[in-house]
């Protein structure tokens, strides 16, 4: 994988997230990025479909912020 490539698609699936897509919007599932398409092996696929689903599951976790507003009493 290219230096800056796991932080994009990381930043890819943490987009994802927020839009509110489903975990198998995964574009590395799609058939034209599987290795038999792209000529890569099997370990760089991977590690960009675990890129991609770690940046969506950090955002996933991530605690929601809640600001409280006044209720005008």
């Amino acid at each position: 994988m290219k230096p800056n490539e796991k932080a994009e698609l990381e930043r890819q699936g943490a987009k994802a997230a927020v839009r509110g897509e489903d975990a198998l919007m995964n574009p590395m599932l799609l058939l034209h990025n599987m290795p038999l398409a792209t000529g890569e092996t099997r370990q760089e696929w991977r590690q960009r479909l675990d890129a991609w689903q770690a940046g969506y599951e950090q955002q996933v976790l991530k605690p929601l912020s809640i600001k409280w507003l006044p209720t005008g009493r």
